[in-house]
Formats: structure tokens, sequence, C-alpha cells
């Protein structure tokens, strides 16, 4: 069913007041009215030490206090504040990087038998309310088969609709093509709710690396101004961690009331005030050695001292040129060292590769816009945070992951044949159908199907990004570029998990933007992102 872009539909039904924007009326609306029940809670640590050390796939990732150890009996960020058991530790986990892996998640489903409070059915479940009173450990296993496989949480937002500070969307149809949650028809949840929303499902981003020198990774900037645009959120919906803990207490948490002001501040200090990366290698060894600068504490103390007359948060100057400054040093001292061991000689190369290999890329929406077609590039262009690995320039790019332009682009801009990570059918898949010209880089005209006298371009998506944040279709499929800190620790990567390893980052970009990395290039990368 086609299903226009809600453009003047009221919302006198809305829990919040009407200058809420849509996506966070859909939020609140949907957790007031999922389901809550009793939970087993897996308890945190009793205290996070100062310097905590955990094991990973590739080694061990170390997570550093600079300003001391931390009791979670008494620290906001590991209470419970709401109607469902849930904390913000049920999601940002520090064995996980300050996120969670299917892994971690599957061990907790077992010790606590899918009742952990992370299985809550607001958004730990792949639709609130489809499971019975009574269900069956295998009835919760499917009900959560997201999270347990791809560790994705449910992120329902409401519609943009033109009202209460929400943009009036450009696209003329958003129709549901697949559907295998049965959340996106739901009547309680979807499209056709009293506040018409839809389901995302994606990886949550690790709430650590957030600071650099007292100032979050980030500034104000298009496409619209969010004091943390890039630091949090993948869409950048939130205007500042504060507000961010208030939404997730009465969203996540299914709260009745914001947190306090104390709660509030006591949750945001404790994300930003620790730093994680990883500490040591199965096969380098500590990545501190021979003069080598790896790990939590090296990251904290850069911090600390980073030269700020770089630009905003350590924005490196040289972001337009083919070869950019060195946003990772940390293995230089490895670099063409015949002293080193192999794979500290082979991580040196990656760190060389990721910072000076030089391709060209095109056809990007939120990217080519801003350099022009044919831009000389390098990994750390858009991973440009010094030490960080996050993204400071403003704005949010086309990730190429999770849409079907493969199939759709017939612009000739090279773009659709560059993705190899198409949708998926275990996500939801939406078609949204823009006026003829409104995404850059991208052509897949078709006939209105209610007045063969106009048409439109068509594009399929699993998770349309910050459009649905900002209505815009240019914005469709785009997202934050996300930190690289603590990379080995959370597997699977990119928005909705669909890389399930670092070798598979790795070739989607090889492919994608045809680098000619080798064999060798490939696992060198590999290896370097495994040592952040």
């Amino acid at each position: 069913m086609f299903r226009p872009g809600f453009t003047s539909r009221s919302f006198a039904q809305s829990p919040t007041s009407t200058t809420t924007p849509a996506w966070l009326r859909g939020f609140l609306y949907q957790a007031k009215h999922a389901r809550t029940r009793g939970f087993l809670t897996i308890r945190p640590p009793v205290v996070i030490p100062q310097d905590y050390l955990t094991a990973d796939p590739t080694g061990v990732l170390e997570n550093y206090q600079p300003g001391g150890p931390t009791t979670t009996s008494t620290n906001a960020f590991f209470q419970s504040f709401g109607t469902n058991g849930r904390t913000c530790f049920s999601c940002h986990q520090p064995e996980s990087g300050w996120s969670i892996t299917p892994s971690s998640v599957q061990t907790v489903f077992d010790n606590t038998r899918g009742q952990d409070p992370v299985f809550a059915d607001f958004d730990g479940q792949n639709c609130p309310n489809t499971l019975s009173n009574n269900p069956t450990l295998a009835q919760r296993r499917m009900a959560s088969s997201l999270l347990l496989s791809k560790g994705l949480i449910r992120i329902g937002l409401g519609l943009p609709d033109g009202t209460g500070g929400s943009p009036t969307p450009e696209w003329k149809y958003l129709k549901i093509i697949h559907d295998p949650t049965g959340c996106e028809n739901n009547s309680t949840f979807g499209i056709t709710s009293s506040v018409p929303s839809i389901s995302m499902y994606r990886r949550p981003l690790n709430s650590t690396n957030l600071t650099m020198n007292g100032q979050l990774l980030s500034f104000v900037g298009p496409p619209f101004p969010i004091s943390q645009q890039g630091s949090i959120m993948w869409d950048g919906r939130e205007p500042s961690l504060a507000h961010q803990a208030d939404d997730a207490t009465l969203g996540h948490a299914q709260a009745t009331g914001p947190l306090s002001a104390g709660a509030n501040a006591q949750a945001v200090a404790f994300e930003t005030g620790i730093f994680t990366a990883q500490y040591k290698d199965k096969k380098a060894g500590l990545l501190n050695a021979n003069s080598a600068t790896g790990g939590a504490k090296d990251l904290a103390t850069f911090a600390a001292v980073v030269n700020v007359a770089f630009g905003i948060a350590g924005f490196n100057p040289d972001f337009f040129t083919a070869n950019p400054a060195q946003e990772f040093d940390m293995f230089l001292p490895w670099f063409n060292n015949t002293s080193v061991t192999p794979q500290q000689a082979s991580i040196a190369r990656g760190e060389d590769i990721f910072n000076n290999r030089s391709f060209f890329v095109n056809g990007v929406a939120g990217f080519n816009e801003l350099v022009g077609q044919n831009a000389p590039t390098t990994c750390s262009t858009c991973h440009s945070n010094i030490d960080s690995g996050s993204d400071v320039v403003p704005g949010f790019r086309h990730l190429g992951i999770g849409d079907n332009v493969a199939a759709e682009d017939v612009s000739g801009q090279g773009q659709s044949t560059a993705t190899t990570l198409p949708a998926t059918k275990d996500l939801p898949l939406f078609e949204f159908w823009c006026p003829v010209g409104k995404i850059d880089f991208f052509t897949n005209t078709k006939v209105d199907p209610n007045d063969p006298t106009k048409s439109y371009d068509v594009f399929q998506t699993n998770d349309p990004g910050v459009a649905l944040i900002t209505g815009k279709c240019n914005d469709l499929g785009q997202f934050k570029v996300p930190r690289l800190r603590g990379f080995a620790a959370r597997a699977p990567y990119f928005h909705n998990g669909n890389a399930a390893t670092a070798w598979d980052v790795v070739n989607f970009y090889n492919v994608r933007f045809s680098i000619g990395l080798s064999y060798q290039d490939e696992q060198d990368l590999v290896n370097f992102l495994n040592s952040l």
C-alpha cells in the first residue's frame, strides 16, 4: 500500500507537547504502549576499576578512567530509573567496548533464560507485545532474534510530519516492501498507528571516547544545528548527551519521567570520563611496546593535551588533500623498523595504508557535494579525528549499506556498482518515492501509480537513516561515521551489523571504492583496526 508523507496529519493524541519532533513523539508513544514485565537482571561489576582490562577476540581491551574508579551501585549509569529494569549498562558494557555484541547478549540470554532487561519487549524484541504472558524459551529466542544474531536494538521513531518542529518530508510516498518482524504494519507500533512510525534495527554505539581536551568530538553544522553532531546516535537526532540520557530513560527504560538533574549529570560524566582502546594483541603483544602508544591510557593522555590549534576537536587541516596528516600515529615507531615482530610490522603498515593510501571517491551523497567528484581520499579523510577515528566534518555520509542502489541506480555515477552490502531479508525494506533530482548521484525514475503524469525517483533501503529526522530525500541512507577505537571488541560492524568481521569491513571498502588493496594490504588493515 502506498502511503503519503503525513504532511497534514494531526497528532492531538501525542503524549508530549506539540513542540516535540515527530521522531520523539513516536519513540515515547511506543514506550508508553509497550508491555513491561518482570526480569532477572545481570548485575554489573561492583566497581569499574580505573584501569579495567577485559578479553576480546583478538587480545585485551583497556578501559581507563583518568578520574579514578567508579562504584556502580551509586552511579546513575548503572541504576534503573524506569519500569522495565533497564540501565545504561544493559546495552553499554565494558567487555564489548561499551556497546553489546551477539556473543555477550547470547551469554546473558542463557544465564537468565531470556529474562534480562536487555530483552525488554519495547526494543529488545523484534516487535513489542508479540509474546504471550508465559512464553517458552524458544519463543523468547525467536522474539529477540535480531538482538541475538546481530546485536540490533529496535528503534521505533515517528515519521516527519511538518508539525511540532518536525520537518515536512520531501517524499511523496513511503511504501513498506518487506516486513519480516511484523512491526512496520503493526497498528500500535507501525505506520498505521496513532503516531505513525517505522522501526529500524541498529547497533548501540559505544558510549566511550566521547571527549577530546574536554570538548565533545563534534561541532555545529549542516544538515541541522546539533551541538554534538556525529558524536552520538547514528542519525544525529539528539541535541546533547544530557538530552539523550533523558530520552533513553523515557524510551528504552520506559520511565514515567526524566532523570533528575543530578542523575543526568552523573550518567553523562561517567560516559565522558572513560577512554577505551585495544591494549594487547594476541600476536603483537602489548600495543605500547617498542615505543608505540597503543592503549587507553595513552589515548586519555593525548586527549588531555591535544593541540586544539588544529581546529575543531583535532580536525585535520589537510582534509581536502590526497596526503592528509597522520590521523593515527600510535604505531609509527614500528613502521619500517626491522627490530619489531612480523605482527607489529603488519599493524604499522596497516596504519600507514589507513593514513596515506589514496583512492578516488565518486557518487557518495553527503561527501562529494563537499569535495567534488574524483576526490582524492584516504581512509582517514572520513575517520578524521586524530587518534579517535570519528568524523569531525559536519554532516553525514551515504554509507552504501542496506540499500538496493546496485539494482536501482541508473545515473551512471558509478556509486551503484560499488556497494557490496545491499538490503538484507532479515530487516524491513522501505521504498521512498522522491521528487526527481532530490537524491544526489542517484536516478531510478518510475511513474506515479496514482497519477501517470508524474514521476519520482524510487529509493529502497533497510533504514532511511538521517532522512527520518530531516525529511530530506538526499539524506536517505546517510549515517554518522562511527569512532574506531575499541574496534576489535564490538563486532559485528556498521549500523545494521551487516559486516560480521573486520575482514568484511575492509573488503567492503576495497570493492566499493576500487582501492586496489592486495591480500597483504587487507590483512595489514585488519590487524591495524583490531589494534585500535
